[in-house]
C-alpha cells in the first residue's frame, strides 16, 4: 500500500476514534482525561494587607483584584481607603482579620502583636512577613516576597527593573550636586513630628533617619538618641539644624509650615533664621515602599531650595 494511503488512513482512523469519544473528554499526552481534570493555571490567592508600604506595592503590582481589606495606616493609593479596614496594624485582632476570609496575610514589619499572628497563621491563614530594612534593596526584596506570595513574579521583575533605572539615574543626579549647609559641610537636618500636643524628634535606627542618609544629609540627632523622642526648645536649639522636616498625615493644613517654623527653639537655629522648612506627607515619607525613588527625589529637591 502506497505510503500516502496508509497515512491517509491514520488521519481517517484517527478522526473516526475523536468522534467516537464521549463528550468532555480530551487527549491529553497519552492519557484521556475529563475536561474538568484538566490542569488549570494556579488561582491567585486573596489577601489581606497590613502596612502602608506593603500595601503600595500590591497596586504597584496591579493586583489590587485580590484585596480583600487592609489596615488603616494604608492610605495610598486612594483607591486603598475604600475597602475594608483590620484595624491598626501595631495592634491587630485575630477576628477582625478571619472575618474577611483572607488565604494570606501580607504582614509589614509593624504588624502585630505576634500572638495575634500565630493565632491567624493557626486557623489556617498563611502569614507572609514582608521583612527589609530601610535602604533600596530593602524595598527590592520586600516586593520580591509580595510578588511571590501574590503569584505575580513577571508584575514583580518589570515593576523592580523600572525602579531600579529610575534609581540609579537620582544616585547620579545627587552625586553630582550634595546637598550642603552655609559652611559648606553635609547638610545638617531635623526630621520633626506632631504627636498630639508635642513635637517629636527623630533619632537613629528609624525610616526618617534613613531617609536623611538616603539623601545624603545628616540627623542632627542620630548620635544622641534612638527611635522618636519628644523635643524641648533647649535640645532643638543645641542641635541647631541648617533645616528641618516636618510631617503631615493625609491632608496638609493651610498653616502648617508656619507652625513648623514656630517650633520653640526653631528660631534660634540657622533653619529658622533663614526659615528652611519643608513638609511632606508621612506615607511618602516613611513608607518604604515602590515610591521610594519619588519620595527621595522630592526631599532631595526641596532642601536644595
Amino acid at each position: 500500500m502506497p505510503k500516502w494511503k496508509m497515512r491517509a488512513g491514520f488521519s481517517a482512523g484517527r478522526r473516526a476514534l475523536l468522534t467516537a469519544l464521549p463528550s468532555g473528554l480530551l487527549l491529553t499526552g497519552a492519557s484521556w482525561l475529563p475536561a474538568s481534570a484538566q490542569p488549570r493555571p494556579a488561582q491567585r490567592p486573596k489577601v489581606v494587607s497590613v502596612g502602608a508600604g506593603v500595601t503600595e506595592i500590591v497596586y504597584a503590582l496591579q493586583a489590587q483584584s485580590q484585596l480583600l481589606a487592609v489596615d488603616t495606616s494604608s492610605l495610598y493609593p486612594q483607591a486603598a481607603l475604600a475597602l475594608p479596614k483590620v484595624g491598626y496594624q501595631r495592634t491587630l485582632s485575630a477576628e477582625g482579620v478571619l472575618g474577611m476570609g483572607p488565604q494570606v496575610l501580607l504582614a509589614g514589619q509593624e504588624a502585630g502583636p505576634p500572638a495575634v499572628l500565630r493565632q491567624i497563621e493557626s486557623a489556617g491563614v498563611k502569614v507572609v512577613p514582608v521583612q527589609g530594612d530601610y535602604t533600596f534593596e530593602g524595598v527590592i526584596e520586600r516586593i520580591r516576597i509580595v510578588a511571590e506570595a501574590l503569584g505575580r513574579q513577571a508584575e514583580g521583575q518589570a515593576l523592580t527593573a523600572a525602579l531600579t533605572a529610575r534609581w540609579q539615574a537620582l544616585q547620579a543626579r545627587m552625586a553630582a550636586a550634595p546637598l550642603r549647609g552655609p559652611g559648606g559641610q553635609p547638610l545638617r537636618v531635623a526630621c520633626l513630628m506632631r504627636h498630639g500636643a508635642s513635637t517629636m524628634a527623630a533619632g537613629r535606627d528609624t525610616g526618617a533617619d534613613a531617609m536623611l542618609r538616603l539623601i545624603g544629609a545628616v540627623n542632627v540627632f542620630g548620635n544622641d538618641f534612638s527611635n522618636y523622642k519628644p523635643l524641648s526648645a533647649e535640645s532643638l536649639a543645641h542641635a541647631a539644624p541648617d533645616a528641618v522636616v516636618g510631617t503631615f498625615d493625609g491632608t496638609q493644613e493651610a498653616d502648617a509650615r508656619s507652625r513648623l517654623l514656630a517650633t520653640p527653639g526653631l528660631a534660634m537655629t540657622p533653619a529658622g533664621q533663614a526659615q528652611r522648612a519643608v513638609l511632606f506627607d508621612i506615607v511618602l515619607l516613611l513608607g518604604f515602599g515602590p515610591r521610594l525613588p519619588q519620595a527621595v527625589e522630592d526631599l532631595y529637591s526641596a532642601l536644595r531650595t
